[in-house]
């Protein structure tokens, strides 16, 4: 080749032809729509890519390693917007009304199962490849749960090791969950914590405040700052921090420290009135609980390094600001 003349470029499907001379070109289309050649270490698809000899660059496999997050914010359900992928770990924001995880006795669908059915559909194989090195199908495993009708943050695992590393937080106090909630009250000081030790009966799901001397009790730990006050109508909004996790707990210590949160249809008596009586006007208009998970902090289970995810609070709970600043 003459020095001033360019490299030849061809395309990727022709370089692929050359690395695989025994394989149909009809075959080899398909591994690209499979994801199974990689281009510097990343999985690529565009067979039709041109370029000069990729020379090593250019390979068939799994890549030389996953990509480090999601790198930005992606709806896959109308009412999930996934955060964060990697090989560890998922972070999704889930809009209220939606289950968690799969309930008995509750029907639709839950973000775990929006996840797993995203991650899992055959148009997406080459996802797969790249953030897991492999195209078997995955099994999103639940760390933490938000209720149905609570908005916000939610950390999934994606492998036992994992899962157990983040539980492990959870345990520790070390697993950051912030809150944002409309409580309506006002708070006693600026910033406090809430202590009382609760009761979960044999159903699984009604937990109640008893005695910290009662058998089976369990501490529940949360501590508050308020953000804003609206003094007209004596509603705090408050920035919470659970040191422990229990069912419902923040629900049910706001409304036991007479700051039950607006809309909650079990513990806030105005709404239960308002719910029980046809036709009545729900409390400042807003049909759920007033609760918001917006930040979420862990040390990564892969390095131990931290990250950090923040969720504005959704257009309901914006609308009802409004209203409480009107």
């Amino acid at each position: 080749m003459h020095p001033e003349e360019a490299p030849e470029e061809k395309t990727l499907l022709e370089w692929a032809v050359r690395l695989c001379p025994d394989s149909p070109r009809k075959r080899i289309k398909e591994w690209f729509v499979a994801g199974r050649f990689c281009l510097d270490g990343a999985v690529v698809t565009k067979a039709g890519l041109r370029m000069a000899d990729p020379g090593d660059r250019f390979t068939m496999g799994a890549p030389d390693k996953a990509p480090s997050n999601w790198g930005h914010r992606k709806r896959i359900h109308p009412k999930v917007v996934l955060v964060h992928l990697d090989a560890s770990l998922a972070i999704i924001d889930k809009e209220a009304g939606l289950l968690s995880v799969p309930s008995d006795g509750q029907d639709g669908i839950s973000a775990i199962e929006v996840l797993a059915n995203y991650l899992n559909d055959p148009r997406g194989e080459a996802t797969r490849r790249s953030f897991f090195g492999k195209a078997d199908k995955v099994k999103p495993l639940p760390v933490h749960r938000l209720d149905q009708y609570t908005s916000g943050l939610l950390c999934i695992a994606m492998n036992d090791t994992a899962r157990h590393s983040l539980i492990q937080q959870l345990r520790s106090h070390d697993f950051l969950r912030e809150y944002i909630a409309y409580a309506d009250g006002d708070a006693p000081t600026p910033e406090g914590t809430w202590r009382n030790h609760m009761l979960l009966d044999e159903s699984g799901y009604n937990q109640t405040i008893v005695e910290p001397d009662t058998e089976g009790a369990v501490e529940a730990v949360t501590h508050y700052a308020v953000e804003q006050v609206f003094e007209r109508h004596h509603v705090s909004k408050l920035r919470i921090r659970l040191e422990t996790g229990l069912k419902h707990q923040i629900r049910i210590q706001a409304a036991a420290h007479d700051m039950a949160l607006l809309g909650d249809r079990s513990y806030h008596e105005g709404t239960q009135k308002a719910v029980k009586k046809k036709g009545a006007k729900l409390p400042y208009q807003f049909k759920r609980q007033a609760l918001h998970a917006a930040t979420i902090g862990i040390k990564h289970p892969d390095d131990g390094r931290y990250i950090r995810f923040e969720s504005r609070i959704p257009g309901d709970m914006q609308q009802l600001e409004q209203r409480l600043s009107d």
